[in-house]
């Protein structure tokens, strides 16, 4: 049958035996333009593909350069205790206040309009500058304000990077988001290696060199490689009254997801199983329990933590795509108990490296895939319209309450011993189980199979 020229669906073609012209003019010219039209329309997509793969892999190297001062931190903290004389609780109380102090700023989300773009380029400015100060660090107090500088800089990479991704990969967003942990636990799996080489030749002053060069690079790398749409907001040449619109907007935004059961079930749950997570207290106390309770020598514990941390990197990928598929909800909380199974299995092992390895990896799975497997069922529970605002409460709220948990570990650690700690640890994931089952939504969010 022949069909009007233009867009449309394609025709078929005249069988092979039938006479030239069987299929008109016509027809011959609408298939030439909806043959063009079609190329143009693949062409388009393939450079939007490239696009957001190349914006991904900027991304997550930020993300890849942020992790990896963290888990440097932790695994230079045996070492710091150790020349200034300090102990675990004390170390886990100034960690605490830090963390939580910097974690605040992530509220910022909801009410700066600046592009992704600028806000991470200057994190990763300011990082490297925390990492210079750690390098030159003379004393604890020094070191901890290097620490701090750290904390406040970064807060833009977690909400304003899964806010950017998530509505940039709508119909993925449970793998989008793995990816985008996933990326930083690159960094985390990385970096004790390289950090203890250096301070197996060379002391740990100098590990904060390397952590400085690293996150230099990623500053050059969100300046030249990342794009997308600017966002305008309230900054220094904008009325006053216009930021005091936008932040009366943001505590509206605010206060409607936390009054929605599934959204404050998860927030309540992230603050309870910060606790178990590998970033905050696994990356602190686990390189801690190595050196101080089990005797690792240095190239011991970074190949330890390496295996554990090549875990972190499987896991969130793996988790999230079983989430997308099996629910989020479901995977999120199957993974809360296997975590508490693998955290106690881990501090009841023994010594022996070859026994602990691979409860390591399934440690790294289910510790590090916590945080992206909640924020996918969160992002499905608030909708992509209130998405930077929401994500920037996620993170505050995980972060700033959940860094409580770094002082009452390391009080533990230091009152009790790491067993109890590890007991703590795998509690807190259990509980946040229960929290989620509460809040459950009655019909799980659309999934994509």
């Amino acid at each position: 049958m022949a069909t009007a020229p233009g867009p449309g669906p394609r025709p078929a073609h005249a069988p092979s035996g039938a006479p030239d012209g069987a299929n008109g003019a016509g027809e011959d010219n609408g298939e030439i333009c909806e043959s063009e039209d079609h190329e143009a329309s693949e062409d388009g997509l393939q450079r939007s593909r490239r696009r957001r793969v190349r914006d991904l892999l900027v991304l997550g190297y930020s993300h890849a350069g942020q992790h990896a001062y963290v888990a440097g931190v932790g695994t230079t903290i045996p070492f710091v205790a150790s020349t200034y004389h300090v102990s675990y609780a004390t170390i886990g109380i100034l960690l605490a206040v830090v963390a939580a102090f910097g974690s605040m700023f992530q509220l910022l989300a909801g009410i700066v309009r600046q592009s992704a773009r600028r806000l991470l380029f200057e994190q990763n400015v300011g990082s490297t500058i925390a990492a210079v100060i750690g390098a030159v660090s003379p004393g604890i107090a020094i070191f901890f304000a290097g620490r701090l500088v750290q904390a406040i800089a970064t807060w833009p990479q977690h909400p304003v990077g899964a806010s950017y991704l998530s509505s940039r990969h709508p119909a993925k967003r449970g793998a989008v988001l793995s990816w985008h942990v996933t990326a930083g636990n690159i960094g985390t799996l990385v970096a004790p290696l390289a950090v203890t080489a250096v301070i197996a030749t060379s002391g740990w002053h100098m590990a904060y060199v390397l952590l400085a060069a690293l996150l230099a690079t990623a500053a050059v790398a969100i300046g030249v490689g990342l794009r997308g749409p600017a966002r305008t907001g309230p900054s220094a040449g904008v009325p006053s009254a216009g930021a005091r619109v936008a932040l009366r907007e943001a505590r509206a935004e605010l206060a409607a997801i936390v009054r929605e059961r599934p959204a404050l079930a998860l927030l309540v749950a992230g603050t309870v199983a910060a606790g178990g997570q590998g970033i905050g207290i696994l990356s602190i106390y686990v390189p801690a329990y190595l050196k101080s309770g089990l005797g690792y020598r240095p190239l011991a514990l970074g190949a330890v933590l390496t295996i554990l941390y090549a875990g972190a990197v499987v896991g969130p990928v793996l988790m999230g795509y079983l989430s997308d598929r099996l629910g989020h909800h479901r995977v999120l909380l199957l993974n809360y108990v296997l975590g508490a199974i693998a955290l106690g299995a881990f501090a009841f092992a023994g010594r022996a490296a070859i026994v602990l390895a691979p409860i390591g990896v399934a440690v790294g799975i289910f510790s590090y895939s916590e945080l992206s497997l909640r924020q996918t069922a969160f992002a499905g529970v608030v909708g992509s319209e209130r998405a930077r605002a929401a994500f920037g409460l996620f993170f505050a709220a995980s972060q700033a309450v959940g860094a409580l948990w770094v002082a009452v570990v390391g009080i533990v650690v230091t009152d009790v011993g790491f067993h109890a700690a590890f007991v703590v640890m795998l509690a807190t994931f259990l509980t946040a189980a229960a929290i989620v089952a509460w809040g459950r939504p009655e019909r799980p969010a659309a999934r994509v199979t």
